[in-house]
């Protein structure tokens, strides 16, 4: 009996992920931050040669009701498991290699990258930032490298400055340029998650209060009114190697925001993210509780006396845009590998500028913003 009421709730679940799949499909899996898997009708080549079926596993496995949190524990109890395996031959200091990462202490760690191979890219970005600078000189324009493991050998102790490349060749005062600087082990250890490749609640506070007065705002940073940790989570660079290391806690601050609405692509929206979650509350991760990639969010705080603000940035930004919205009439948030998707239309930069009457633009990111086609602006 109890064996029929088993089978009987996991065909329940399938059916639910099914009639999921078909009639209500969600967008985002905020888990892995990315979009969710969806299937396509099927037709007489794509059920042939499979790709129907493949379609309709990898929907089920996003669709399926309460996958994340399936998929969470999963990785939260494999990663104890291996940990416990590897842990003779672990030796504090010293490079393993796990899949696609490095592990360096009990951190992962990506490759660090090569000067000359960047530089190339880094000059193309130079040239199409300042093409656009020129174009627009009644805006005032900003830009924050982020420094990560890609920028230093942990081991060596030898140095990429990417960021320096990047700088001299941009026409910009000093003051507009901000270095969010990673010298040595210390730093990124106590910045960035061990197991993710974003920042972490201490790593993404350093930022806010880094570019405050780097955008000329006056005020006050917001102060942290808690600290709390919500619990276990696996991030992206174990998941990213096909074997989850590690886990680590989920240390999250809390802040007393002031009043403001929220549009995402295009939509009233009730916030963005879900820093107000309580721990057991969501599948936990890096997109979920900050905000995932969307094409475009705005904040608006209804401050008639402050500039609107522009962040043309990637996911790093997602844990300090609603801190920075915090001293800005209105914020835009736009993310150039997603906006077409979500908004059905090409970004064009001086026609969001003109529309939305931008008196600042920040752009920010690590290495790859900086040398990835995707965030490249029109010239």
């Amino acid at each position: 009996m109890i064996n029929f009421a088993f089978v009987g709730l996991i065909l329940c679940g399938l059916l639910l992920g099914l009639a999921r799949t078909v009639f209500f499909p969600k967008e985002i899996n905020y888990y892995e931050n990315r979009y969710a898997n969806r299937a396509a009708l099927p037709t007489p080549g794509s059920y042939a040669d499979g790709t129907f079926q493949d379609q309709l596993e990898a929907a089920l496995g996003d669709q399926t009701p309460f996958a994340e949190r399936f998929k969470a524990r999963y990785n939260d109890l494999s990663s104890k498991l291996t940990k416990a395996l590897l842990k003779p031959v672990l030796e504090n200091g010293r490079y393993y290699r796990v899949g696609d990462v490095q592990l360096f202490s009990d951190y992962l760690t990506y490759q660090t990258r090569d000067l000359e191979k960047l530089r190339p890219t880094l000059e193309e970005r130079a040239a199409n930032y300042n093409a656009i600078f020129a174009a627009h000189p009644d805006i005032e324009f900003f830009v924050c490298y982020i420094e990560k493991d890609t920028d230093i050998n942990f081991e060596t102790g030898e140095r990429v400055y990417a960021d320096d490349l990047l700088f001299s060749m941009l026409n910009l005062p000093e003051n507009r340029m901000l270095k969010y600087e990673i010298p040595d082990f210390a730093a990124f250890s106590e910045y960035f998650y061990r197991t993710d490749h974003h920042w972490n609640y201490l790593g993404s506070y350093r930022a806010y209060r880094e570019l405050l007065p780097l955008l000329g705002c006056t005020d006050t940073p917001l102060e942290p009114t808690a600290t709390e940790t919500l619990g276990e989570f696996s991030g992206s660079k174990a998941a990213g190697t096909g074997l989850d290391i590690f886990s680590e806690p989920f240390t999250v601050y809390r802040f007393a925001y002031p009043e403001m609405t929220v549009t995402r692509n295009g939509e009233p929206a009730g916030d963005y993210g879900r820093q107000d979650a309580v721990p057991g509350e969501l599948a936990l991760s890096y997109g979920a509780f900050y905000g995932g990639d969307d094409g475009e969010i705005i904040f608006d705080t209804g401050r008639t006396d402050r500039g609107n603000l522009l962040v043309i940035g990637e996911s790093y930004d997602n844990a300090i845009l609603k801190l920075l919205a915090s001293h800005f009439g209105r914020t835009y948030s736009v993310d150039l590998r997603y906006y077409r998707n979500y908004m059905g239309s090409d970004f064009s930069l001086s026609d969001y500028l003109r529309r939305n009457n931008i008196t600042k633009v920040l752009l920010i990111g690590n290495v790859d913003y900086y040398i990835s086609p995707d965030f490249a602006l029109e010239n």
